[in-house]
């Protein structure tokens, strides 16, 4: 099988939820074949292909994204000349990423640093609108009814999950926070934001004095009884305490699972059905030895195995992470996402495995992207409740027309009165339970 052949099994595997042992049925397809182009610079460029009539409800207007590079010069309609499994594949594999981290290093997960890239790309699941429209051209060939040649659709799932990033306001967080609202005055001031730079300021102050409770857990729990959800707890498997070296008593969580509240909350959770997955340390991000450290550290205080995770301040390179999670004995990772905005940040709503660049073919573990975050929503400082709604309800809507699944988090210290965001969960709740 050539390089090409594998890539295109690859993207017909990936999107197998909407044709389940079918994959023949789009393999077959008079897809045209286009070779990827890996040695480009600068931001790619997205091209909208309309969709024929019969198909034009699975676009947006009518249209789907596609990197130009998959649809090729000639006559007939775009539609006809597109490359489907090389745009899926591009998609999927984060090929114009990839390009930039073999250029620049790894951007981490910071969209701000892709300067002068279409934000079209993320803001749809355009992998799974790739496979409806696969899904229904192949049944429209074969003349069959879509659910006859491939099976019912998927059901839309939106797993919810929580970085255990704090349990109490120590003096480190104190300080940090404090420092963090100065800076955002400051840059109000610089602004001539004159509101903004008092809002923050008494933040900071606020911040700084207060005497917030951080241990959330009960009240998560409460409100996902309420709403019949179980959601996903990663926490931190680092050493805790005073015995650390600057960098972690900066980047990492103060907590250790050993500690005895968290001991037991931790068993109680995973005894209550919730999950109990792993987040690596800041430094943790490329180094499978000390994952299995972290992982280990965690397996003893859970007593059982732990085989999910999320890198901690979603540290991440397309080329070294996921290998060694896999390494480490990982199998399920939730890490793909944006620090700075939400979005599809491989265009898919999709469990799917990651491409491994070295060896030209998919690891072993999976991946779930990560849509939302609490901050995201938070950033904001003219927001207010609706226009979360509105926000959330956006995402929520888009994995579900088009059966996929995704992750979305929330950090459970942010329930405190630090932070005030317990009515944004409770919203988001009522959006994924309603």
């Amino acid at each position: 099988m050539t390089g090409r052949d594998i890539r295109r099994d690859y993207a017909v595997t990936s999107m197998s939820r909407y044709w389940p042992q079918k994959e023949e049925v789009v393999a077959a397809l008079p897809i045209p074949q286009v070779d990827l182009d890996t040695e480009w610079s600068g931001p790619p460029r997205g091209v909208e292909v309309p969709l024929p009539d019969w198909a034009a409800d699975l676009g947006v207007r009518g249209s789907l994204l596609v990197p130009a590079q998959a649809v090729s010069v000639g006559p007939g309609p775009a539609w006809r000349r597109t490359d489907w499994l090389l745009a899926a594949f591009w998609y999927l594999t984060g090929a114009a990423e990839r390009r930039v981290e073999q250029l620049h290093g790894p951007i981490h997960s910071y969209a701000s640093r892709l300067r002068g890239w279409d934000n079209r790309f993320w803001n749809r699941a355009w992998v799974n609108r790739m496979a409806l429209f696969l899904r229904r051209w192949a049944a429209r060939a074969k003349g069959m009814a879509e659910t006859a040649l491939c099976g019912p659709l998927p059901e839309a799932e939106i797993i919810l999950t929580h970085d255990v990033d704090a349990v109490a306001k120590t003096m480190a967080i104190r300080g940090k926070g404090t420092v963090w609202f100065c800076l955002q005055a400051l840059k109000g001031l610089a602004a001539r934001d004159r509101t903004r730079f008092l809002s923050l300021g008494r933040k900071a102050a606020g911040f700084f004095t207060s005497r917030a409770n951080y241990w959330r857990f009960d009240q998560i729990k409460e409100l996902e009884d309420r709403a019949g959800v179980r959601s996903h707890f990663n926490f931190y498997g680092g050493p805790g305490g005073w015995n650390r070296n600057p960098r972690q008593w900066l980047f990492d969580p103060g907590y250790s699972v050993f500690d005895p509240d968290v001991h037991r909350e931790i068993k109680e959770l995973y005894q209550g059905e919730w999950t109990i997955g792993l987040h690596q340390s800041f430094a943790a991000w490329n180094q499978d030895r000390l994952m299995v450290e972290e992982k280990t550290r965690l397996e003893e205080a859970l007593g059982g195995p732990v085989m999910s995770c999320r890198q901690h301040w979603l540290r991440f390179s397309w080329r070294t992470t996921w290998p060694a999670q896999q390494q480490a004995g990982l199998r399920l990772d939730t890490t793909l996402g944006f620090n700075d905005r939400p979005g599809f940040r491989n265009g898919a709503a999709l469990r799917f495995h990651p491409w491994d660049q070295a060896e030209g073919r998919p690891l072993t573990m999976a991946a779930l992207p990560l849509v939302l975050m609490d901050s995201h929503l938070y950033d904001d400082e003219v927001s207010t409740e609706n226009d979360r709604m509105a926000r959330m309800k956006y995402w929520i809507d888009e994995i579900r027309q088009v059966r996929g699944t995704a992750t979305m988090n929330w950090h459970q210290h942010t329930m405190s009165s630090d932070y005030g965001w317990a009515e944004g969960y409770r919203g988001l709740l009522e959006l994924i339970s309603g």
